[in-house]
């Protein structure tokens, strides 16, 4: 009997785990280009990004001025206004939308604000 009821219990915890890792359906649409900045102060760097939408899927290139090793394809996803976005070998954040604006922190520690051309 208690060996069920353990099971039980470990069956329960990750069903609850998983469901907090779904998906919210995007909010925004990210496709355009971006362009601004990326650091704080008098050290800040240009940065421009090229970027496809396919449902929540995102592609594309990104440049920040100065860091080959932030430079390249992108690729990502759109979970209501936060796009979690990566290059092909590292993950370089979250990045809040709000129409034509996108801001956050690009590798955990560089602050990037952009605008949408239109």
């Amino acid at each position: 009997m208690k060996r069920s009821f353990v099971l039980v219990f470990l069956c329960a915890a990750l069903a609850a785990g998983c469901a907090g890792r779904s998906q919210t359906p995007p909010t925004v649409n990210v496709a355009g280009v971006w362009t601004g900045s990326a650091g704080a102060g008098g050290s800040s760097m240009p940065v421009t990004m090229t970027l496809m939408q396919n449902g929540s899927v995102v592609t594309g290139d990104m440049s920040i001025g100065g860091r080959s090793e932030l430079t390249g394809g992108v690729t990502g996803s759109v979970q209501g206004e936060l796009l979690l976005l990566s290059l092909e070998r590292m993950t370089l954040g979250e990045l809040t939308v709000k129409e034509d604006m996108m801001t956050g922190q690009v590798s955990g520690w560089l602050p990037v604000s952009l605008r949408r051309s239109r």
